[in-house]
């Protein structure tokens, strides 16, 4: 962990995050970051295989990876032993518009849930203490929470 630039002590160099994505057979994406790949895919009503995770499942996953991994590190920072940890993410999206049927419903997630469960001796206050830090320190948290400016471009 490095200081940025202007010597800000406390803060950290950025992280450029990228990933590619290419078509697979029939609706497969394949994304590819940092080396590592990821297998998408559609439902098999929609006329995909079933072969992977779709992109908004994909898109849970990685919030429920970040506060899991976020969790971790705020408990070895406070020292709490955290046993049994899990979680679980769940939310409801309409697919109409993504289908371009006219619908005045969103085109994404209509509200999404994060249910962290660990055994952990912290008082009520604590464990309210503890989510509030960990809304504000997970990066997935704000992106999602929080409007982030989006470009999308046509090469």
């Amino acid at each position: 962990m490095k200081a940025d630039q202007n010597g800000e002590e406390g803060k950290m160099e950025l992280i450029h995050i990228s990933t590619t994505l290419s078509a697979g057979t029939n609706r497969r994406m394949i994304a590819t970051s940092r080396g590592h790949q990821i297998l998408m895919d559609g439902r098999k009503e929609w006329g995909g295989d079933d072969a992977g995770p779709t992109p908004v499942e994909c898109l849970a996953v990685a919030l429920g990876g970040c506060v899991f991994n976020l969790c971790r590190i705020m408990a070895m920072e406070k020292q709490i032993e955290t046993k049994d940890l899990r979680l679980s993410v769940v939310g409801d999206v309409d697919p109409s518009r993504a289908f371009g049927l006219d619908t005045d419903t969103r085109a994404g997630f209509s509200h999404l849930s994060v249910q962290v469960e660990f055994s952990a001796e912290l008082s009520a206050s604590a464990k309210e203490e503890f989510r509030q830090e960990l809304l504000a320190r997970c990066p997935l948290c704000d992106t999602i929470g929080n409007s982030t400016p989006l470009q999308i471009r046509f090469a």
